[in-house]
């Protein structure tokens, strides 16, 4: 069966749209952290005495350039842990500036018990002041949990 010229002339079209693309895409865009490899991200959680809500904080940090967005995910806790919430997002933030962004969460033990709790920090990082070069950057962050021992 015969090719038609107008699927010739699509099929031409869209390899064109895709090497365009592929030459106008920026050198530093090549790497998902990109101008971010000074961002670092920790986690922390209170130890508890006895069952009940449970502290934890998470703390993004940028060595340079600026953080502009960011949220945390909750991805596993304990199974004697359950999570207020499984997403704390921008609006959620107690610190919010350029170099340090900060979030408190809460868990709730329904038993005493020791484990990992395991979340996701997705932030946006800006390499430059006019925000023209930003990169989305996810961190893994890890804290050790202990309620009543």
């Amino acid at each position: 069966m015969p090719i038609s010229p107008r699927a010739t002339l699509a099929h031409v079209a869209v390899v064109g749209a895709t090497i365009a693309v592929t030459l106008v895409r920026p050198a530093w865009a090549d790497a998902p952290d990109a101008g971010a490899e000074h961002l670092v991200a920790t986690m922390e959680c209170d130890r508890a005495a006895e069952p009940g809500r449970v502290r934890c904080s998470v703390e993004a940090r940028a060595d340079g350039g600026a953080i502009v967005w960011g949220d945390v995910q909750i991805v596993d806790v304990p199974s004697f842990i359950t999570p207020l919430k499984g997403r704390i997002g921008v609006s959620d933030a107690t610190t919010r500036e350029p170099s340090a962004w900060r979030w408190a969460l809460a868990l709730v033990a329904r038993q005493t018990g020791q484990g990992r709790v395991h979340a996701r920090v997705r932030l946006l990082h800006c390499a430059d002041a006019d925000k023209t070069r930003c990169v989305p950057v996810v961190r893994e962050v890890t804290a050790q949990l202990s309620v009543g021992r």
